[in-house]
């Protein structure tokens, strides 16, 4: 089981937000029949008190068993390939259901920042450490939630198939500040990722994806940040594989470090 904060409306529902967050614990092999009673939020920070914690943070158009299934895989991979951690937190919020449901969903994902923000602050307040691990649209509402709060102590962001775009991380934009006050954040790319490279400039009016070609420009991004390029993989990474691909996550047990030097290396 793992505790799993919600922002969703009845925990569930994928297109409303709820009036506050609720925490659950979650079997991930079995949500619906092994769900506990909603825990008070302050009793779920003193479970992770000095302890290191990995948040998990899913995407656009997710239900709930799709996202405990993609956390379960992503938790697997942590422990098989020994990823250090104490514990995992799942984060899920109302990203929809419905293909043609984008718009809505990243509003509510603007909308979702600063109570997101509040929930790092939370929750770094008590860990020892704190890692995040996003992807495609939980990368906008990562970064939005660490650009609310500003100076949060948050050891590594690992963003996978980001769907936000590739300006966003550069000085004087949108997300400078998110990034500058991670020890390291870590852009997984691919240009194999047939979702970012077609339907993303589509919806975002011909703006290319932070996780298909990497920030853009590289050098006036704010704070270390690591390109990680997995577009020569023989297997190639598309929007969906990440949760299931291994040297994704050996790759993340041995960078651990803070103070990687930036710029761009291959898988």
């Amino acid at each position: 089981m793992i505790p799993i904060v919600s922002s969703r409306k009845r925990f569930y529902k994928a297109g409303e937000i709820s009036k506050r967050d609720k925490v659950k614990l979650v079997n991930l092999a079995d949500p619906r029949r092994s769900i506990n009673k909603a825990a008070s939020m302050q009793d779920f920070i003193d479970g992770i008190r000095d302890k290191h914690v990995v948040i998990l943070v899913h995407g656009y158009n997710n239900t709930f068993e799709k996202i405990c299934d993609a956390y379960l895989r992503v938790t697997s991979q942590l422990v098989t390939n020994e990823v250090p951690h104490d514990t995992a937190v799942g984060y899920i919020w109302p990203g929809g259901t419905k293909k043609l449901n984008y718009w809505p969903a990243k509003r509510r994902a603007r909308q979702l920042s600063k109570r997101m923000g509040k929930l790092l602050a939370g929750i770094s307040a008590s860990a020892s450490q704190v890692d995040i691990i996003a992807h495609s649209l939980g990368c906008f509402l990562t970064l939005g939630a660490m650009k609310t709060k500003g100076s949060l102590p948050i050891r590594n962001i690992y963003l996978m198939a980001a769907a936000v775009s590739n300006y966003k991380l550069t000085t004087g934009m949108p997300f400078a500040n998110a990034v500058k006050f991670a020890d390291t954040t870590f852009i997984f790319k691919s240009k194999d990722d047939d979702i970012l490279k077609y339907s993303f400039p589509f919806g975002e009016g011909g703006d290319d994806a932070l996780g298909s070609t990497g920030p853009v420009p590289a050098d006036k991004v704010v704070g270390n940040a690591l390109t990680v390029d997995c577009s020569n993989n023989p297997d190639p990474i598309k929007h969906r594989s990440y949760s299931r691909r291994t040297e994704i996550f050996r790759f993340i047990s041995t960078n651990q470090a803070p103070g990687n030097t930036p710029g761009e290396i291959e898988l």
